[in-house]
């Protein structure tokens, strides 16, 4: 079986789907038909050449992908949170 070849441009777009978008390996190894570990190291090493590349004072990428990782957990909870809400005050507002 022969090895493919992917461009830098391919890799960097694969790590900004999983970073930037939010998507989970498992969709964007589906989309694209790349192993999940590979995206993960394309991430990996994004991440790292970005660090190299910042500017000095400038947030870490490695801090800002770890913050947009948090609040979208955040997010989430609060969504599930609100969701629990709406049926309680639903359920409630129908007994009377």
């Amino acid at each position: 079986m022969k090895r493919r070849k992917f461009s830098t441009e391919y890799k960097r777009e694969a790590a900004r789907l999983l970073i930037i978008d939010g998507l989970s390996a498992k969709e964007v190894s589906d989309q694209l038909g790349v192993p999940q570990n590979l995206l993960y190291r394309w991430k990996r090493e994004h991440i790292d050449e970005l660090e190299a590349s910042k500017p000095a004072g400038a947030q870490s990428p490695k801090e800002m992908a770890a913050e947009i990782e948090l609040l979208r957990k955040q997010l989430a909870k609060s969504k599930r949170m609100n969701e629990i809400l709406k049926k309680t005050v639903g359920y409630f507002s129908k007994e009377e």
